[in-house]
């Protein structure tokens, strides 16, 4: 029986290694193959080039606050530019991987096989670059140290959460909720009471986390973002995501609380939050349910989606949940003591049937048992769901990102990259507008990088950033004074399109499946605006549905 259980172990082990292993290389085969897009890489492509080689230092507080771009920018800066997006997915993927050898050396090979074969993980990793990524290592270090009562290093990690992005400060004040809670329920997690010493410890820890995250939030949100941000920018509380709730924080908060029931209705019509939900605590068989208290950190980011009308903050297929992974895995593992007892309660000591019962025995075959159908759970879902080499998406060609086709370079591709390379110029003041998956760092890299289809029937208006300073924030937080902005007209002197790839018109896309556009609207107003474009721009290059267009008079 040992040798059994070793060996379903090592096949744990093996499975565990190997997605990992895909893990670390289909993101870097994706971009090597043009199979990236303007929403998010090509954004933040062109927002670490202007921050590191033009100096727009602004950018890092212009959609989203986003602390720790000067210093992403500055890396970027520092690699040839056609390293650059490498090292971006490259360490995303490395980040978000290396929980699985600390899961593994703390719980075991099935919690890290439990990992590796979550879904979001996958998502956020073949889902371009974003931020968010990095909340996983942080939280993993969090949780952690708090198991290990190193009291410091936990608040350091909860603490530089605030500067991946506004929202993660929400998760900051979280953390120190669950700090606090661990001062009075911190048997449940290290089977002792904590000395006096580190319960002090513990209780100023929970306090600073608390007041800084809910303190950097409300500043971010009130200050920094509207002083040099457009308006709307980061989380705005109204227009279409939450102004169902309200217009601002304060009134929305107030309809939370006074009528719930608005919003409990709105999960249960809306399909795909339970969706959501399902995927986030359905995948794990909702055992992270069994620890709650672990899971306090996700309720900031569970109430944004829950109660939000903008789909992107509800799709289980975006970056969003990133914030979620960890501590979902961390209640996941603190509840499958619990979740043995019950299935040893419900099916070996209660017995559907005698005739049951002596089919799958007791003891440690019952564990067995147990474990083989929380795997075969886990294994399915991650099949149906994942964009892993192991899932139904990647052999087929449904979705055009997951594909295996995405991850293989053609000569088609060939092509494509060194025709932008042969006719557009590498000049930083030539602005390009681009099909939103069709992304290439040597478009990214200039002034004004554009979503098709802006910039071309009008101007698009392009922020000078020499009204915002440090020294006029200073004044917009004394007075509420801010210097009316000044924008420049530019239109794109080049336009990339593929009419082999997603139509997209900005960020909205056509329901691109099997090679087809399921919206139809979409697809007609896009071809209308390739129409139109070719109307007015003079084609340089044109070949199997890929053209490069010129405005006249470049």
């Amino acid at each position: 029986m040992d040798s059994q259980a070793s060996r379903i172990k090592n096949r744990w082990l093996f499975a565990t290694t190997a997605l990992a292993v895909a893990f670390l290389i289909l993101p870097l085969a994706k971009i090597f193959s043009l199979h990236s897009s303007y929403f998010d890489l090509g954004i933040f492509e062109n927002v670490f080039y202007q921050i590191a080689i033009i100096g727009e230092w602004q950018m890092a507080f212009s959609g989203h606050v986003l602390g720790l771009a000067p210093a992403y920018s500055w890396l970027y800066g520092m690699l040839p530019f056609a390293v650059a997006p490498y090292f971006l997915v490259g360490t995303q993927a490395a980040l978000l991987v290396l929980p699985t050898l600390l899961l593994y050396r703390r719980f075991g090979k099935f919690l890290a096989f439990v990992y590796i074969a979550f879904c979001p993980l996958w998502v956020n990793a073949h889902f371009d670059f974003h931020f968010d990524h990095l909340v996983v290592p942080l939280l993993m270090g969090f949780y952690l140290a708090l198991l290990d009562r190193r009291i410091g290093w936990a608040v350091l990690s909860a603490t530089l959460l605030i500067f991946v992005k506004e929202t993660f400060a929400l998760q900051t004040a979280a953390c120190g909720v669950l700090m606090l809670w661990a001062v009075f329920r911190g048997s449940s997690i290290w089977g002792q009471p904590l000395d006096l010493i580190r319960r002090r410890w513990l209780v100023v820890g929970s306090v600073w986390l608390f007041c800084a995250g809910l303190g950097c939030f409300y500043f971010e949100v009130q200050y920094l973002l509207p002083y040099f941000g457009p308006e709307g920018a980061g989380i705005a509380w109204g227009g279409a995501a939450f102004g169902w709730l309200g217009q601002g924080f304060g009134e929305i908060l107030q309809t939370i609380i006074t009528k719930p029931y608005l919003v409990v209705w709105d999960i249960i019509t809306t399909p795909r939050k339970l969706v959501y939900l399902g995927v986030v605590f359905g995948m794990l068989a909702f055992i992270p349910l069994l620890r709650p208290a672990f899971l306090i950190p996700t309720i900031p980011l569970l109430g944004i989606a829950m109660i939000s009308r903008l789909p992107n903050y509800y799709d289980y297929n975006t970056h969003y949940m990133a914030g979620l992974i960890v501590p979902v895995m961390f209640a996941f593992a603190h509840g499958l003591p619990r979740a043995e007892k019950i299935w040893e309660k419900l099916v070996i000591r209660m017995g559907v049937s005698s005739r049951i019962s002596a089919l799958i025995g007791t003891g440690d075959h019952s564990r067995q048992l147990f474990y083989m159908l929380l795997f075969g759970w886990i294994f399915v879902g991650h099949v149906m769901l994942s964009p892993s080499p192991i899932s139904r998406l990647f052999w087929s060609d449904k979705v055009w990102t997951y594909s295996w086709q995405a991850y293989v370079p053609t000569e088609r591709v060939a092509m494509i990259k060194s025709m932008m390379e042969k006719y557009i110029p590498a000049d930083p003041d030539i602005s390009v507008t681009t099909q939103n998956m069709l992304n290439y760092s040597h478009l990214a890299h200039r002034k004004v990088y554009s979503p098709f289809p802006m910039g071309i029937a009008e101007p698009r208006k392009v922020m000078d950033w020499s009204s915002r300073t440090w020294d006029g924030l200073g004044v917009f937080l004394k007075t509420g004074y801010k210097p009316t902005a000044i924008t420049h007209d530019r239109y794109a002197d080049y336009v990339v399109l593929d009419l082999k790839r997603p139509y997209f018109l900005i960020d909205r896309g056509c329901g691109w499946i099997y090679g087809e556009c399921r919206d139809k609207e979409v697809e007609k107003k896009f071809l209308g605006w390739v129409a139109y474009t070719r109307s007015v721009y003079d084609a340089v290059f044109e070949r199997d549905g890929f053209m490069i267009l010129r405005r006249r008079g470049v």
